[in-house]
């Protein structure tokens, strides 16, 4: 049997939201600059796609806080 899967420590964790965040950034930024170029209709569609990498930062932040919460005690 295999041994169960670790949970990842709280640097990767560190890693990924950072990762998360700048994807976010870049899909912004992008959006930004197709609204300077007049597309706002398709700069407004790029900005809901940022919710997922959010929502997964989101996510991160409170798995980061339980092991916070998990080493202080």
């Amino acid at each position: 049997m295999a041994d169960p899967p670790q949970a990842p420590s709280t640097k990767e964790l560190v890693h990924r939201i950072v990762e998360r965040l700048r994807t976010a950034a870049d899909m912004a930024s992008a959006a930004e600059a197709c609204a300077e170029a007049g597309h706002t209709e398709q700069a407004l569609a790029m900005l809901r796609e940022i919710e997922p990498p959010l929502y997964e930062v989101a996510t991160l932040l409170n798995a980061a806080s339980v092991l916070r919460d998990t080493h202080t005690r």
